[in-house]
């Protein structure tokens, strides 16, 4: 008799993939200080080191997550992750920053195959009672995973050098590989849904061109032409997309007002949390002489408020679940604006950490869970346009910054505050669409 799929294997394999996935982002903030001189990297070259692999991941994952549902979600997690090891393995033995940027865009590959197959594996393994707990503390492992990644780095860092940042990628895929063969799950899959998956790239190539215009704003001209180049080829794909019968991004995922907010939550914490930590890091040991180890330290607020905002959480003591998110978002809001307008200092920066920290044990596990649900057929997609959103916003989030650095001189304070308005603006958005909607679930349809 076969035994049956084990569903917090799933959840293991699931978890260890995106660990890694969310610690990539962030993991060579505290190395790249090393990496510089290592690879004579310039300043454009070091955000591509960062940019590179969320904008690859972002704007490859829905192509991705088509391809998942076609050939099959296990197949597709387990081929994501020997691209992501494999790439990981040739960018710790780089010799060059060409090498390096080249890695972490395979990697970004590798990612945007991998996650929305993990996504739909999970969705599919917990239907039931168990939904709720499985995405609570999956949802804890991804927000922890970006300070994670800066507390490994650090770690990393200091004690074998700058390349383990990439080789320790390895591991997390071969632990990955063994929860996985012993899972057993086998999700559905549709194999038309492979149908029109090249559109993807016209959307990663308008996404890389807009980003690249906000990283060369001192070349006004140059900056213009990339991001009219970008939108040009954004409107293309819209228009194939749209004409399509087979559609990259099907519409009727958003008309769910849940998955809706789910999806601007999830871009607006990229935007805010992935280049908070980086330019912590960077104040850590630049402005105030922290080793890499003693930087990374010093995130484990992050991951630690997380937690005992999942407790409290489960209390309803931080608000009603069905307003997380807007409460999540207003906190990381907050933390953000207190980067912006208090002066820095090791008090000011942990504040704001330990907020943010609150703030994402609302949204993550809500949001994942939400954006998944009730999607059917287009649950690869689902997750996969959540898991865009966020590395897309996470790109947008590294880049202002370097876009305004030519016109001020308090770039990273400046980002926050857009940061801060943009975020308190969508938990204003969520809240009122989640009382309009349960306004119109309590009058019902009309007879």
């Amino acid at each position: 008799m076969t035994e049956g799929p084990r569903p917090w294997q799933v959840l293991a394999c699931v978890a260890t993939a995106q660990l890694m996935v969310a610690v990539d982002a962030t993991i060579l903030a505290l190395a790249l200080p090393s990496a510089i001189p290592d690879l004579e990297l310039s300043s454009a070259g070091a955000t591509w080191v960062m940019a590179g692999y969320v904008l690859t991941a972002g704007s490859l994952m829905i192509t991705g997550g088509r391809i998942a549902q076609a050939l099959g979600y296990t197949r597709m997690m387990t081929c994501g992750l020997v691209i992501f090891a494999v790439a990981s393995a040739v960018g710790g033995s780089a010799d060059n920053a060409g090498v390096l940027i080249a890695a972490r865009v395979v990697q970004g590959v590798g990612a945007a195959v991998l996650t929305p197959a993990a996504m739909a594996r999970l969705s599919a393994a917990f239907p039931g009672a168990d939904r709720h707990r499985a995405y609570g503390i999956f949802g804890m492992i991804m927000g922890s995973g970006t300070a994670v990644g800066v507390l490994l780095g650090g770690i990393l860092t200091e004690s074998a050098g700058w390349r383990w940042c990439m080789y320790v990628n390895v591991l997390f895929v071969v632990v990955a590989l063994i929860f996985s063969v012993y899972a057993r799950d086998s999700p559905e899959r549709s194999p038309g849904h492979l149908r029109g998956a090249w559109r993807g790239l016209i959307l990663a190539a308008g996404a890389g061109a807009l980003l690249q215009a906000l990283t060369v704003t001192d070349n006004p001209t140059e900056a213009l032409v990339f991001a009219l180049a970008g939108l040009i080829v954004i409107v293309v794909f819209s228009v194939l997309d749209r004409a399509s019968s087979t559609p990259l991004i099907p519409v009727v995922l958003f008309t769910d007002s849940a998955r809706a907010s789910a999806y601007l939550a999830l871009f607006l914490w990229g935007v805010a949390t992935i280049t908070t930590f980086v330019w912590v890091s960077g104040t850590l040991q630049r402005d105030l002489g922290f080793s890499p180890l003693a930087a990374g330290a010093f995130f484990l607020v992050y991951p630690a408020t997380i937690q005992i905002g999942l407790f409290v959480g489960r209390r309803g003591l931080l608000g009603s679940s069905a307003n997380a998110i807007s409460i999540g978002l207003s906190l990381i809001g907050f933390g953000q604006a207190v980067l912006a307008l208090v002066p820095m200092s090791l008090f000011s920066m942990l504040f704001a950490l330990g907020v943010m920290g609150f703030g994402t044990s609302r949204v993550m596990p809500t949001a994942n869970s939400s954006m998944n649900q009730n999607a059917g057929l287009h649950a690869g997609v689902a997750g996969a346009i959540g898991s865009t959103l966020q590395q897309l916003g996470a790109s947008v989030g590294l880049a202002i910054p370097v876009a305004l650095v030519p016109v001020t001189d308090h770039a990273a304070s400046v980002a926050a505050g857009v940061a801060a308005i943009s975020l308190t603006l969508g938990a204003i958005y969520v809240s009122v669409t989640q009382k309009a909607a349960e306004s119109k679930a309590t009058i019902g349809p009309r007879p």
